[in-house]
């Protein structure tokens, strides 16, 4: 026990300056366990952002290929074919005599954005026009 109270005085300082030590101390402790669980937290949020940013991108694309391949499925393959009394040609074939009649005359592919055909069994002509151009060309089917 102290004897004086300048002993006395000098033993509750040195108590508080324990005391004082021991809280920061303390705090340290806390302020370190704070900017860990700040850091996993920081951390975690920059994963899931990364997470959602990819869902982001890839669930359209998902859905895209989703609903071209849904396309795909529902088309339906065509054929057109074309009798007249001694010829029979299909829709394509008939085009594709278009287009080479189009290029023979010094036209280019390019140029033509529409191509219209008039198929006259009566004369056994097939009549066709480019881009809304009247007497385009034509030949015999």
């Amino acid at each position: 026990m102290p004897r004086t109270k300048k002993e006395a005085a000098e033993a509750a300082v040195g108590k508080v300056k324990a005391v004082a030590e021991d809280a920061k101390s303390a705090v340290k402790n806390a302020a370190e366990i704070v900017t860990e669980k700040v850091e996993e937290t920081a951390e975690k949020a920059k994963t899931a952002a990364k997470t959602a940013a990819k869902a982001a991108v890839e669930k359209p694309a998902r859905a895209v290929k989703k609903a071209a391949a849904k396309a795909k499925k529902e088309a339906v393959e065509t054929k057109v074919v074309i009798e007249l009394p001694h010829v029979s040609e299909s829709a394509d074939s008939l085009i594709e005599r278009a287009k080479a009649d189009w290029t023979a005359k010094g036209n280019s592919l390019a140029d033509m954005k529409q191509l219209t055909l008039y198929i006259n069994a009566a004369e056994g002509m097939v009549y066709y026009v480019v881009n809304d151009d009247y007497r385009s060309g034509n030949f015999a089917v």
